[in-house]
């Protein structure tokens, strides 16, 4: 059996004894956690120490190759995360970002693994590696984005109880900067991800294959392009010459343009320009077949016009901000039926939806830290507004990425419902 290689210049035994050695560490700052009444270092020492035995399990149990090396590779991070909890993420400017950036290389591998396994075992499905890295990305990204989340959430209840966090959030920038250090460790695996996990991959691919009552002597090999069998992919169907779809798409499609107009003589410069963008997503498809009559189904431009309106009407608070990005994910899955049918890349409507889902949260992550180094580097003011305190900006970024997170899961349902329907012959979004 192929090993997923992660060669270190140390012998494997030597990987194991220091493996070990971190569990023994990790177990002993948990002892000092409990005995200590520290509920932050019980819980995540707890975690952490849990977590160096998934390797182990992964292996015994589901008959994954995971090398010494890679076993290292997680048991490090989870030990430098512990570490830091004594003081050392209060103490060392640098190490913060150093644990964040080894916890994102693991969460881009397994984003990385999964989606290439899924890749090789699906016939409706291909991911070229152009694709893939940009979806690794966008997937780290959004865990990120879910992390800060579940920081911003554990604070808040530990205020609500008068209780110390078990998660600590350090502002406003080290937050941003998080997600900046977790970019640079999805790039890494993007880049290098094929070298490193391609027996790991092939290894989940079987598995997944025995799981459907299949078996395959090696992965498929990769198509440079479409064949008839992608005719048949249900999300194909979200493209048709229909005219009374084509009718009412271009009805949706003019009520946009009426909002660019609104938006513009309002000055509302950066919506109308999303939406402008948005536009001419919707405009592609009639475009490339140089005919009227091939539009999106009027029912997804609709779930884009909806959110689009609201954000134009009331661009503050909750209603503006879940329009924001409720729109985002409208956009996200046009643009996923657009990237189908129009190169190479072969989705599922399953993979879509979950596509759309990250991307949603994601692009709460980008246009957070795009901000951000707007207002240092250009002197904009789009975050760092005068007269709010650091603070202030940073519940209300927390506040978006609450709101990137439920639009994304949110519309991902929609979609996913709405494509279930479509494929039972009843007026679903591909209708």
């Amino acid at each position: 059996m192929s090993t997923a290689r992660f060669d270190l210049p140390l012998s494997e035994h030597h990987q194991r004894l220091a493996s070990r050695a971190m569990q023994v560490g990790i177990a002993l700052m948990l002892a000092l956690g409990v005995v200590t009444l520290n509920l932050s270092v019980v819980v995540n020492g707890g975690l952490a120490l849990a977590a160096t035995a998934l390797p182990a399990v992964l292996r015994r149990d589901y008959r994954l190759p995971l090398n010494a090396g890679l076993t290292l590779w997680i048991t490090s991070a989870l030990f430098l995360h512990t570490v830091g909890m004594f003081g050392f993420y209060d103490d060392l400017w640098w190490w913060d970002h150093m644990t964040h950036t080894l916890s994102a290389t693991i969460i881009a591998a397994t984003g990385y693994v999964a989606a290439r396994a899924v890749d090789v075992h699906s016939e409706d499905i291909h991911l070229p590696r152009g694709f893939l890295f940009v979806y690794i990305v966008l997937f780290t990204l959004a865990l990120g984005v879910l992390w800060e989340v579940m920081e911003f959430a554990v604070r808040v209840g530990a205020d609500v109880l008068g209780l110390d966090p078990v998660l600590i959030q350090y502002g406003l920038s080290d937050s941003l900067l998080d997600l900046v250090f977790d970019t640079v460790g999805a790039v890494v695996v993007g880049l290098f991800g094929a070298g490193v996990f391609g027996g790991l991959t092939a290894a989940l691919a079987r598995r997944l294959d025995a799981a459907r009552g299949r078996q395959r002597d090696s992965p498929r090999s990769s198509r440079t392009g479409t064949d008839e069998a992608s005719s048949h992919v249900p999300l194909d169907a979200a493209l048709s010459r229909d005219r009374s779809n084509a009718r009412r798409s271009w009805l949706v499609t003019a009520a946009l343009g009426a909002v660019v107009a609104a938006t513009l003589v309002r000055g509302d410069l950066l919506w109308a320009g999303f939406a402008t963008a948005a536009t001419c997503f919707v405009l592609v498809p009639a475009a490339v077949y140089r005919t009227p009559r091939v539009m999106p189904p009027w029912r997804l431009l609709v779930l884009l016009l909806v959110p689009v309106v609201a954000r134009a009407v009331a661009p503050e608070g909750v209603v503006g901000s879940l329009g924001t990005y409720l729109a985002v994910a409208a956009v996200a899955l046009l643009v996923a039926v657009e990237i189908h049918r129009f190169t190479t890349v072969e989705m599922t409507p399953w993979f879509a939806v979950v596509t759309v889902v990250v991307t949603t949260m994601a692009a709460a992550g980008v246009w957070a830290v795009v901000r951000w180094l707007a207002d240092l580097f250009l002197g904009t003011q789009f975050l760092l507004v005068p007269g709010l305190t650091e603070a202030q900006i940073e519940d209300d970024v927390m506040w978006d990425f609450v709101y990137s997170t439920v639009a994304g899961v949110a519309a991902g349902v929609v979609f996913e419902y709405g494509f279930r329907r479509g494929e039972g012959g009843e007026a679903g979004l591909t209708e």
